[in-house]
């Protein structure tokens, strides 16, 4: 087998490519949980666009954004804000956070429950019994 010479071998690692995958990758690690979120996200967001033939201009204007941020956005890679979730959710007619937490933990709601503000307007919204069963 023929040796390189160092004049090779200089000219190879200038050729070599930097890179930092393994920061990223130690970084989606770190942050896999609320990037299965973003995912998630992200793909409803682009099928209800599709559903209601918007685009990605026309949801930037409605979101009052640019069309740039939404497509951040779509990427799946944004650790998006509650205020960003409930205009998304607002714009497109969408229940992102429960549906969300249904995929990515298969968690599920066995009912909604009842609120009220004092003990006297129990029988207008209802009781909490067994609300703990």
């Amino acid at each position: 087998m023929k040796m390189k010479s160092d004049e090779e071998l200089s000219m190879l690692e200038k050729l070599e490519v930097k890179t930092n995958w393994r920061e990223q990758a130690q970084w989606r690690r770190e942050n896999r949980r609320w990037l299965r979120y973003s995912g998630y996200i992200a793909s409803s967001v682009q099928s209800r666009l599709e559903e209601l033939c918007l685009n990605q201009k026309e949801l930037a204007e409605k979101m009052g954004c640019s069309p740039q941020y939404v497509s951040k956005l779509l990427k799946g890679s944004e650790n998006l804000t509650l205020d960003t979730i409930s205009k998304l959710e607002e714009c497109l007619d969408l229940d992102l956070i429960r549906s969300a937490l249904s995929y990515v933990n298969g968690y599920t709601i066995k009912q909604e429950p009842m609120h009220f503000v004092a003990e006297g307007e129990q029988a207008q919204y209802g009781s909490m019994q067994g609300e703990c069963e």
